[in-house]
């Protein structure tokens, strides 16, 4: 498969396993965002995908080759799992101070920080990573 179809395979993974975690983790949030719940989850679905592309292009561009999805080295995972902390304590941080949720008492909290939204990005990326790389379609390409 060419890279960069695995690539484009990659960020669907990421889309539906950002979807299932914004879905079944909601119950841990209050929304103060004045958005419907089902439209604000498929957003920040969506921005959840594109957070993990930027990852995933630098990545890219580290490595001078989209191909390194293929067989990714210990320092890539670093990078994904260090960068989403990073994004993930900046988002909440911003945020919870704008008030735009908060969190429930049933939310475990590392500093004032929810567990889950801290560990989705990394965790996320790292199984999209995992379950693209098992993929094995044949083709004449």
């Amino acid at each position: 498969m060419k890279p960069k179809n695995k690539f484009l395979i990659l960020i669907l993974i990421a889309l539906i396993l950002n979807i299932i975690w914004e879905f079944s983790h909601y119950q841990l949030y209050i929304d103060l965002s004045g958005i419907p719940s089902t439209r604000h989850l498929i957003q920040a679905s969506f921005f959840d995908m594109l957070l993990l592309i930027g990852i995933f292009l630098f990545i890219s561009l580290k490595n001078k080759t989209i191909s390194w999805i293929n067989k990714p080295k210990k320092s890539d995972y670093i990078i994904i799992i260090i960068t989403g902390f990073i994004i993930a304590i900046f988002i909440e941080t911003i945020n919870l101070n704008l008030g735009r949720w908060a969190y429930k008492e049933i939310m475990p909290t590392i500093f004032g920080i929810g567990l889950s939204p801290l560990i989705q990005l990394p965790l996320t990326a790292v199984v999209s990573l995992y379950l693209v790389r098992r993929i094995k379609i044949s083709s004449n390409e």
